[in-house]
């Protein structure tokens, strides 16, 4: 259930994106929030500053002893207001705050230039206090005597101006996010739908006729590889379908031959078990049984290894003991001469199990043809192992050889039932000897044929 409530690609690729803006967005307007309050600060110092001079300045070149409070012109969004050393009196103040008592006080610093600016709180300045921020205070020499010069931002202006932008940005992030995510999920989109039309095109394909393929686009980005990829796999499947249908078809047709013949013989000596030659029916019936456990074997064996369930060990492997043995197994079921004069030590790192059934494989298929004799081989090539099995048969075209490793794949006089051949123990050898890094292949000789397999590694070559 939670597999199918996961959201699509498009969907987390989207989530991904818009919160990676949002975080970025956030970042940015907290900055900037920052950055404009920082320069509507320090545009507010230095327009205080020149307030502040100016008013000194004008102090400076009175003549006229003060006897009222002198009414300031209020300069841009800075008041200032100017009164006696013991913040009693008011002796001149901005337009705007003509009418408000002492506003503030300096602090304990007894420089000037550490003077710091301290409201002061109470009933009769509560109503123009709100109004007051970045307060700056200095000293002054007026024709009343020295005083403390004032100066204010007055109206909120840094405050508002902060609250403007932080508005408008709640207001614009939240649309910026909408139309970055529609962006998005459009480019998504549209970048995913060349996958989307391949993942259709291939169900497609999967359900009708894997003969089919997806159109490959031009260029070389990831899309035009995946669907080259794709068409690679497609070619695999379909490769691997005909081998199968092939493959069942051929072992059907090879299971029901022995079945057939089983049924036909006892079914005949059933009709007329008085008359039946019953020897004769249980030879058959010995013969195709074992026939039928043959093709069984084989057909198991390679099953296994199709499915790559069959392990390979690790062992050291004497090709001339294994040749030996198989010549004293022919010598003793045939009356065949077994030549093993040009079997020299020669020693694999392998599959015991495998390479013995490789090497039978091979001395069974060279029985089957030979007409009198055998010859065995063993020696080292380089760092290769090197069997050779021949015999004095008809030979073949070894131009045309390879196909005999294929499965199923007989000569025509390997067809009599007779012989007990089931075209699987050449491909067998060929399953074996590539798992072992070598090779197998019918070599041209003058007469009959020869069978050379070869083996790389784990051996080691004699000392001349």
């Amino acid at each position: 259930m939670a597999r199918d409530r996961q959201l699509s690609i498009r969907a987390r690729l989207t989530l991904i994106f818009v919160l990676a803006i949002a975080v970025i967005l956030t970042f940015t307007g907290v900055a900037l929030v920052k950055l404009v309050h920082r320069s509507l600060l320090n545009q507010a110092s230095d327009q205080i500053d020149a307030v502040m001079d100016q008013t000194q300045e004008r102090f400076a070149t009175a003549t006229v002893p003060l006897k009222r409070v002198l009414v300031l012109a209020t300069v841009g969004d800075v008041v200032v207001q100017v009164t006696n050393t013991s913040d009693t009196k008011v002796w001149a103040a901005s337009s705007a705050i003509k009418a408000a008592p002492v506003l503030a006080a300096p602090g304990s610093d007894a420089a000037a230039s550490d003077l710091t600016v301290h409201f002061i709180r109470n009933a009769r300045t509560e109503a123009t206090l709100p109004e007051l921020s970045s307060g700056e205070v200095s000293t002054v020499t007026t024709t009343r005597g020295p005083g403390l010069i004032f100066a204010f931002v007055y109206g909120g202006a840094i405050e508002h101006s902060v609250r403007v932008l932080l508005v408008s940005l709640l207001i614009s992030f939240p649309l910026l996010l909408l139309m970055s995510g529609g962006l998005i999920w459009l480019g998504i989109g549209l970048a995913l739908a060349p996958v989307a039309s391949i993942r259709r095109r291939v169900d497609a394909i999967a359900a009708e006729d894997l003969t089919e393929r997806v159109p490959v686009t031009g260029g070389d980005d990831e899309v035009a590889r995946m669907a080259r990829t794709v068409n690679a796999m497609l070619d695999r499947l379909e490769s691997e379908s005909k081998f199968q249908q092939e493959f069942v078809s051929n072992a059907s047709h090879e299971l029901r031959s022995p079945l057939t013949t089983l049924l036909a013989t006892t079914e005949r000596a059933a009709v007329d078990p008085d008359n039946a030659n019953w020897p004769e029916v249980a030879d058959v019936i010995m013969r195709e049984g074992r026939r039928l456990d043959g093709i069984i074997g084989d057909l198991f064996w390679l099953a296994r290894h199709d499915e790559d369930h069959a392990a390979t060990e690790r062992e050291d492997v004497d090709f001339d003991d294994l040749l030996y043995e198989e010549a004293t197994r022919v010598r003793s079921m045939s009356d065949l001469i077994v030549d093993t004069s040009m079997v020299h030590p020669t020693r694999v790192i392998g599959d015991p199990a495998m390479l013995t059934r490789m090497i039978r494989n091979v001395v069974d298929n060279a029985m089957r043809y030979a007409q009198s004799e055998l010859r065995f081989e063993a020696r080292y090539d380089g760092f290769e192992a090197v069997v050779v099995v021949s015999d004095d048969g008809e030979g073949i075209d070894v131009d045309q050889s390879a196909r005999f490793f294929d499965r199923f794949t007989r000569a025509d006089s390997a067809r009599s039932r007779q012989s007990g051949g089931t075209g699987l123990g050449l491909a067998i050898v060929t399953e074996i000897v590539i798992r072992h890094g070598g090779s197998a292949r019918f070599v041209k000789v003058a007469s009959g044929s020869t069978i050379e397999l070869r083996v790389r590694g784990g051996g080691q070559r004699p000392i001349a």
